[in-house]
């Protein structure tokens, strides 16, 4: 590292050091930098969890969630990261997988100081994915000066085996004006290659898991009353899911006509389902999502839609079949009343 000497034209290099020279740890300075500033590490991150003690008495160096509703554990390493890294971070990432939504409020809240509740809204204005998919993926964050030949095979084999693993470099940097300077590199995956190396990555991954989408169009035949039932099942299953799709039912069950994608947007926002414009449509692809997998074929049985993408992603021009509005009228009318009851009875 260089830094200009303006005025004489000049670079004055700045020598690189290590972190033990300084008497720097891990503990007590590097993990409070991160915790502190975590777009250190190349992306937003919010961190829920700082030396979390797990079963085995390991202590977990940081602890955070990703804007994709990731979990993401980052291992820290002083200057370097040793031969095992690796094995020891996949172990706390196979750990926090069980993790279930209640628990990560619990412990964020324990990071804040705060309760449970200002935890959970926190968490959900940060992420840009359904709560319902919070800690449903892991990542892995190697954090070191220096990273051992072992751990750069293991990490690279592992992104291959489709493991969300990376290793950021960070180097310190002391002047002779006693400055310290820390200079954050992401080495895996290289920046300069990530989109070609994540392509390859989501093509290879979609090649092992071809034929194994939850994805469908096929459509159910049922008769009135079963079809009614399974509505009502859809209407009042226990997901944060449940009063996004009730209201964007509600919205294409007004009149009997295709409502393209940005009036159902449009809708669910004044509705009061999402914060922005933005976050609804975001809900609306989730809903989407819900109207095309495999174990909703009876949805599809009375609303249509286009669909297009390669695999039919992209939803367009919703319409209930003229024949079933009557029946979806009846079935958010019942839900609407066990639904009330229900907010009664909590009350």
């Amino acid at each position: 590292m260089y830094r200009v000497d303006i005025e004489n034209k000049k670079l004055v290099k700045i020598p690189a050091t290590t972190y033990s020279e300084l008497n720097l740890r891990e503990r007590f300075d590097i993990q409070e930098w991160i915790a502190g500033t975590s777009e250190i590490l190349g992306e937003p991150l919010i961190i829920i969890s700082k030396e979390l003690i797990l079963p085995s008495g390991r202590r977990l160096d940081l602890l955070a969630v990703d804007k994709e509703g990731a979990s993401v554990v980052i291992e820290l390493k002083r200057d370097d990261s040793g031969s095992d890294v690796d094995w020891q971070a996949i172990k706390y990432a196979s750990y926090c997988s069980s993790f279930s939504h209640d628990e990560i409020y619990k412990y964020f809240a324990e990071y804040l100081g705060t309760d449970g509740d200002d935890a959970q809204v926190k968490i959900e204005e940060f992420i840009n994915c359904e709560t319902e998919d919070l800690n449903q993926r892991q990542r892995i964050i190697l954090v070191a000066k220096e990273f051992h030949s072992e751990v750069i095979s293991a990490v690279l084999w592992l992104r291959e085996s489709e493991i969300n693993i990376e290793c950021i470099r960070l180097t310190p940097y002391f002047d002779q004006k006693g400055e310290l300077f820390i200079n954050p590199e992401i080495i895996i995956p290289l920046p300069e290659a990530k989109d070609y190396i994540e392509k390859k990555e989501s093509k290879q991954k979609e090649m092992k898991q071809s034929g194994k989408s939850s994805f469908s169009l096929e459509k159910s035949n049922l008769e009135p009353e079963q079809l009614k039932i399974r509505i009502i099942e859809s209407l009042t299953r226990d997901s944060d899911l449940t009063p996004r799709f009730r209201a964007f039912l509600e919205i294409i069950s007004q009149e009997d006509r295709i409502y393209n994608r940005d009036e159902v947007k449009q809708g669910l926002y004044e509705a009061g389902v999402g914060n922005d414009i933005g976050q609804s449509g975001r809900y609306l692809s989730n809903i989407s999502q819900f109207l095309t997998k495999k174990s909703n074929p009876h949805l599809r049985q009375v609303v249509e839609f286009e669909s297009g993408g390669t695999h039919g992603e992209t939803k367009e021009n919703y319409h209930i079949i003229s024949e079933y509005h009557e029946l979806i009228q009846l079935a958010l009318e019942g839900t609407a009343r066990k639904a009330a009851e229900k907010q009664q009875t909590k009350n």
